[in-house]
This record gives structure tokens, C-alpha cells and sequence, in this order.
């Protein structure tokens, strides 16, 4: 979303600050230039920690609807844009684009688990355009809310680096971080309406995941004629953000971001750069392509992705449209009758059809001094262990729960149809156990 926050001083600023370590988030501003003049968006910190959640409220009347009426979540049409909450980059001059430099307190890595190849992601305050009405109050209803297929990204340069003085590597199939997916704070649930959030709250429910992508694929163009209660179901539990692979990052000479075996042979980085784009350039009544300096991205979180957790891989896999992805939740009956969470443990697809009616059942658990042995009849020989199969187990029941994921040993046909597979659980401090989906 563009702001101007008065003209450009040519004023550069370079600091470090820092938040708690062991974070997903960014953990220190290693250096940035901006001419931001406004304060309330010139602060480093703004970038810092996990992307805004919820959006101050005006002060005063606003054209006769209460003051308590607007703000609220945030949300692709109602973004972070108030102050406090985003640092704007603003470039001090033609000759070099206003940046920032964040770094994780960790090296992020390429990890082959993560949702859609996605292994970091951007947070700005882009928002999606209504396809009625110039504005939307907190009291106002996401389902009466339709969107068109254009919203308000800023063009940004987006690059990364093991070190902070370079070298730096970025791709041309990288999206600007200031554009899709808009943030969206809390989920999209009416019946689990959350009254704390604020006054009238009727629409938004819990925090949503800002380390869980949305599908990479999508843009505003995909918007068009949704509603943004529609629009917000689809992020399926996510922040939004743009999201990036590092996979397919370069540098300035086409040399490929390095990995090495303390990663696990996987490329990695620890510092991630984004610039107001040079080659995108607004005339003095903001439209592009004109000559009055660069663009101006505003820059709220950057986050490491989290693995995706078995189901998550398995719905990711069969179900590949985004307009009902969203709707395959463990407990959905696929079209073989079986729960989606059963298909995924038993490493079926939803459209398997399958000759024996087989309960989720464990016919034995046999504990032992080195690994314990579990036996659980399929409808379906397994090759390996399904996505989403995993042993619980706790010392002392009301101490909480440590997943432990099983092996295969074997899957042998019981000539009826079933198919009896054997898996080994490595011991650990267990005294109780449960064989359960890994769904969180």
C-alpha cells in the first residue's frame, strides 16, 4: 500500500536492534537507509518479531460512524497501515534505493519438508481492492465484502546472504514482498468468534500461522469475485506473506546460493535484504512508470517457514486447487468413505477405492529394552511410513505428550485384503503411549 509520509529528506539511517532469541521472526536490523520522515514508520523495530495482528483505531469521528468501529484485525482489505507497525522504505535519492537488512538468529535452511518449497517469507501491508465501497469497519461483515482481481502491491527487491556483507542472491521468479498474500491476523470463523479481539467482534477467531505459507501460486488475480470471508478461508490457516524458495536463488553472476553439509547438504542463509525496486519508478501522481524515484515498499516481518506436518504434506499433495484445499480437513470423508486423516496414515489417496472395511486399529504394542514394536492393520500395503503416522508417548499422564515418528519393518497381506505392517518406536522416557495423526 503506498504511503507518503512527506518529502524526502535524504536522511539515512543505520542502527542495530535486537529482540529475543529463538524466534521464527527477525531478530535484528543489521543496518537500513530510508527517508521516511514520519517517525511512526521511520523505526527499525517495526520489522522486528512476528507481523501485525491488529490495527489501532481511529481517534475521533469518522464521518459519523464511531471511532470504535474501525480498526480492528488485520486483513487484506483492512492492512497494517497504521503507525507503529511497518517500516516504510523510502529511497534518499535516485542513485540508491532506500533498504533494510534483517537477520534471523538462526540460518534458515532450504528444507525439503517445508509447505510448497516455500523456506522464508515477507510481510508488508499490500491489501486487496473492494469491489464496492471505498472502506470496511470492524462491524462490517467479510461475506458481504467482494473483491476485484487488483490490489495494492509495492514493487520491492528481495535478496539473501550467509554473511552480511554479501554476497547477495535473489531471483527474477521472486514476487515483490510488499504484494500477495496480504496479511490476514486471526482466522476467518464466525462460530468461534473471538469477543476479547475487540467490541462487536463477530467474524474473527484465532491467530492464524505466520510461518505457514499461502500457495505460491496464487495472486490478485484469483481474488476476483470472492468474498474476503472466502478469500480468508483459503489462506487455510496461514498469515499470508510472500513467500520465497531458495531455491531458485542467484547471484549478480548466476552462481547458485551455497550448501554444505552442516545444513544437511542444504543451501541456507541468515540475512535477508529488501530494497525499493530502481527499475519501478512512480511520476508525481504516483502512477508507474514515471520519474520521480523509486517504489516504496513497506516491510512489517519476515519469518522461517516452519515443516509441514504429515497431513499437511499429504493434503498438499492431492489436493492441489486452493479454492478447496482449504476444505480438506483430516475429518472430511474422501470419496472412499474414509476420513481424509485415515487415507493419510494408510497412504491412501482421497479418490482410493479399497477391498476391505479396515478401523483405524492397532492390533498389538510390544515394548521392549532398545525399541518397542507396533502392528496396525491397512487396507493397502505400505511402502514406508505414512505422512502423518506417529507414536505418542509421556512418562506420567498430564505432563504432556513427545511425538516420536515410527519405521516401517514390513507390510504383509493377511490374503483378505488387509495388509498387516510392523514398525519399530525407538525407546525413549515413555510409560504411556498412544498411536496418533500428526495434524497440528
Amino acid at each position: 500500500m503506498l504511503t507518503r509520509h512527506g518529502l524526502l529528506s535524504g536522511l539515512i539511517l543505520a542502527a542495530t536492534f535486537c529482540v529475543a532469541s529463538d524466534s521464527p521472526f527477525g531478530a535484528q536490523v543489521v543496518d537500513y537507509s530510508t527517508a521516511c520522515r514520519d517517525l511512526r514508520f521511520n523505526n527499525p523495530n517495526n520489522v522486528l518479531g512476528a507481523p501485525a495482528r491488529f490495527v489501532k483505531v481511529y481517534s475521533g469521528d469518522m464521518g459519523g460512524v464511531s471511532s470504535d468501529a474501525y480498526g480492528g484485525v488485520v486483513h487484506p482489505v483492512v492492512p497494517a497501515y497504521t503507525g507503529g507497525l511497518h517500516l516504510s522504505l523510502i529511497s534518499p535519492d535516485e542513485e540508491e534505493p532506500g533498504y533494510v537488512v534483517i537477520a534471523f538468529d538462526h540460518d534458515v535452511v532450504d528444507d525439503p519438508d517445508n509447505p510448497f518449497g516455500v523456506d522464508f517469507i515477507v510481510f508488508g501491508n499490500s491489501g486487496c481492492t473492494k469491489s464496492t465501497g471505498t472502506g470496511m469497519t470492524a462491524l462490517d461483515d467479510p461475506a458481504t465484502c467482494r473483491l476485484t482481481d487488483h490490489g495494492f502491491p509495492e514493487e520491492s527487491v528481495v535478496e539473501v546472504a550467509q554473511s552480511p556483507d554479501g554476497p547477495w542472491y535473489g531471483s527474477d521468479r521472486w514476487r515483490t514482498s510488499d504484494g500477495f498474500a496480504p496479511t490476514l491476523g486471526h482466522m476467518y470463523d464466525p462460530a468461534n468468534a473471538d469477543t476479547n479481539l475487540y467490541s462487536g467482534n463477530r467474524w474473527w477467531g484465532a491467530p492464524t500461522d505466520p510461518t505457514y505459507p499461502v500457495d505460491p501460486r496464487i495472486s490478485f488475480a484469483d481474488c476476483a469475485g470472492l468474498t474476503l470471508a472466502e478469500l480468508c478461508q483459503r489462506y487455510n490457516g496461514s498469515a499470508g506473506g510472500a513467500g520465497y524458495d531458495l531455491a531458485d536463488a542467484i547471484d549478480e553472476d548466476g552462481n547458485e546460493l551455497p550448501a554444505d553439509a552442516a545444513h544437511g547438504g542444504h543451501k541456507w542463509f541468515r540475512y535477508v535484504k529488501i530494497s525499493c525496486n530502481a527499475e519501478k519508478k512512480y511520476d508525481e501522481d504516483g502512477d508507474w512508470d514515471g520519474d520521480w524515484l523509486f517504489s516504496e515498499p513497506e516491510v512489517d516481518a519476515v519469518a522461517d517457514v516452519r515443516p509441514a506436518t504429515g497431513y499437511e504434506r499429504w493434503r498438499e499433495r492431492y489436493y492441489t486447487d486452493w479454492t478447496t484445499a482449504w476444505q480438506a480437513t483430516p475429518e472430511a470423508i474422501a470419496a472412499n468413505g474414509l476420513p481424509n486423516g485415515l487415507n493419510c496414515v494408510y497412504g491412501l489417496a482421497p479418490t482410493d477405492t479399497v477391498t476391505a472395511n479396515v478401523p483405524f486399529k492397532v492390533v498389538s504394542f510390544e515394548p521392549s529394552e532398545t525399541e518397542h514394536v507396533v502392528k496396525m492393520l491397512s487396507p493397502k500395503q505400505m511402502t514406508a511410513t505414512p505422512n502423518g503416522l506417529v507414536v505418542k508417548e509421556t512418562a506420567s499422564l498430564g505432563t504432556g505428550w513427545k511425538s516420536v515418528k515410527p519405521t516401517l519393518l514390513s507390510s504383509e497381506s493377511q490374503g483378505d485384503g488387509t495388509w498387516l505392517n510392523t514398525f519399530t518406536v525407538p525407546k525413549g522416557e515413555g510409560t504411556f503411549f498412544k498411536l496418533a495423526l500428526d495434524m497440528e
